[in-house]
């Protein structure tokens, strides 16, 4: 049984003791939440919507169930006027909550409450760091609207993407917590895993293919030009402060010799050794970006 399965049925079990055990329900519909956003499912949003259901009823004053109700409510057609509510309540608990306070304003535009949702952004704007008035002479400038749903796309938080990401890390939370010592386990196969990755590199990469200009540097994509967008900035983050300096700055030197020979294969497909380059010098601009 994987980790995710046996997790659920641990809390199921929890529930089957106890049906108000509402840290329990609302746990559970985190956990059916993300598997449901890698399965689309509908019996999954349907059974984390039944445990949200009663986990609001048992609890509340908790509003993160109350959010994690109305973003179900959200996923589902013909429900907005549900999840606004769901929302609004979440709101009131917690005012503080910048997902929550976005998600109100978006569903208030969507369910069509154009004057409460442009007062209620006139009044959020402050808070979320937005000026009102210089969005509005951009968006006029561009040809744009500047009614509320313009406001929101273009100045705030994408209300909906934030909210499932950080119900995608609170899964994570919940399954460490479940299964002690999972977080270890999972880091260690990631590290096997991406040592397999280098190694295959390795077993196919071969310099005398690398452009003579270019030699220079076929050690260092030999051992970190990996494809894997998870393997190669953890292989990255283990060279010193030093290495990676030295790498930047081979790198920055050869950066047009590298850009010309990737532009010669054109629409055809590139050798491993071009692909290793290519793939280094992306990670060196997610050194960049990390620093």
């Amino acid at each position: 049984m994987s980790g995710m399965a046996n997790c659920i049925e641990i809390l199921k079990w929890n529930i089957a003791a106890d049906a108000d055990d509402a840290a329990s329900r609302y746990r559970l519909a985190v956990l059916l939440l993300d598997e449901y956003g890698r399965t689309d499912e509908p019996e999954l949003l349907s059974h984390a919507r039944e445990h949200l259901a009663h986990a609001v009823a048992l609890r509340p004053k908790h509003a993160r169930s109350h959010a994690a109700l109305g973003y179900t409510y959200d996923l589902t057609e013909g429900r907005a006027e549900q999840a606004l509510a769901s929302f609004r309540e979440a709101r009131r608990l917690n005012p503080q909550d910048r997902e929550y306070d976005v998600y109100f304003l978006t569903l208030l535009e969507v369910t069509g409450r154009q004057t409460e949702a442009l007062a209620e952004i006139e009044a959020a704007a402050p808070r979320h760091d937005v000026d009102l008035h210089a969005l509005r002479l951009a968006l006029t400038a561009a040809g744009m609207p500047t009614d509320a749903n313009s406001l929101l796309l273009n100045g705030f938080i994408r209300a909906q993407n934030f909210f499932r990401s950080s119900l995608e890390d609170e899964a994570e939370r919940i399954l460490n917590t479940l299964e002690p010592g999972r977080a270890r386990r999972d880091a260690a196969a990631e590290r096997k895993r991406c040592a397999e990755h280098q190694q295959q590199l390795a077993r196919t990469f071969d310099a005398s293919r690398v452009p003579e200009s270019l030699r220079a540097l076929a050690t260092w994509a030999r051992r970190y030009g990996v494809g894997d967008d998870y393997c190669r900035p953890f292989l990255l983050r283990r060279l010193s402060n030093k290495q990676r300096t030295a790498l930047t700055h081979e790198i920055d030197g050869h950066a047009r010799a590298i850009q010309a020979w990737l532009d010669s294969f054109g629409d055809a497909s590139m050798p491993p050794e071009a692909a290793a380059f290519m793939y280094l010098a992306l990670g060196v601009e997610e050194i960049r970006e990390q620093s």
